[in-house]
């Protein structure tokens, strides 16, 4: 291992062998529930030959980057919003986080985090619903929101403090009960309506409102958005990214938002 660098698993020394299996288990899961086709970063024979066994061992594995890692003979894979680190025979898998002890960085958290500013990069601009920022710009984030989430409810209840305190917020609509649903159908709705602030305020006061959804431009970003979700690992919402990939879940008031997206960035 070369000097400087950590490696620690989120496989607790104390779980038995089962656990790890768990672990491991859940990688592959997460893998398997993705359909894009496999893209490498530094592309090389022996990492082209690497994601080939990767594939053969778990099919329906996304491979959105594949690279040396810091520490020679361990692999960084990236599927989805998960890292992993893989041998170069493609036998031994880790999940967890690694560090470079003497700069204090976080290793696997830039690679996600790059990994996010990019997802991003990817949606649709007119599918998604801007609260501007009053006066200067401080800080613009993306916030996977759902009417049907209560925590979701109480970080909109936010926005106008956080536009006030130069927040700019993105909302892109994500239906956590899938497509096809209710919830799904009211997004389509609101994205399809004249007035999409409006028409997304009665579906949060209101999850159970029916709706029979619409089909329009904007609307087909749903998916565009779908998929951004998995690239920015989102487990739950409200999930907050910021430009610089940084990623939080779950609600927070608006100054104690700021500033963790502040430390973070």
């Amino acid at each position: 291992m070369p000097k400087g660098v950590l490696f620690v698993s989120f496989i607790d020394c104390k779980f038995s062998g089962e656990k790890i299996e768990m672990k491991i288990s859940k990688i592959s899961a997460v893998a398997l529930a993705l359909i894009a086709t496999a893209t490498l970063s530094h592309a090389s024979p022996e990492t082209e030959a690497l994601s080939q066994k990767l594939m053969k061992s778990m099919p329906g594995l996304t491979i959105d980057s594949l690279s040396p890692s810091a520490i020679p003979g361990l692999y960084e894979v990236v599927s989805g919003g998960d890292v992993a680190y893989v041998t170069l025979d493609g036998v031994h898998m880790i999940q967890g986080t690694m560090f470079n002890v003497p700069a204090r960085k976080n290793l696997s958290e830039k690679t996600l985090s790059t990994q996010r500013a990019k997802a991003l990069q990817d949606l649709d601009p007119a599918s998604l619903i801007v609260y501007k920022a009053s006066g200067a710009e401080k800080q613009v984030i993306t916030v996977f929101t759902d009417p049907s989430c209560p925590y979701c409810h109480r970080l909109h209840d936010e926005i106008p403090k956080l536009n006030e305190l130069g927040v700019t917020v993105r909302y892109a609509l994500y239906a956590r009960s899938g497509e096809g649903t209710l919830t799904s159908r009211q997004l389509s709705e609101v994205l399809c309506a004249a007035d999409k602030k409006t028409a997304l305020m009665r579906f949060f006061a209101n999850p159970s409102l029916n709706s029979s959804g619409a089909d329009c431009g904007q609307a087909q970003g749903l998916e565009r958005i779908a998929r951004a979700a998995n690239q920015v690992g989102l487990k739950g919402t409200p999930h907050i990214v910021t430009n610089t990939g940084y990623a939080s879940s779950g609600y927070m008031p608006a100054p104690e938002l700021l500033r963790a997206i502040q430390q973070g960035s």
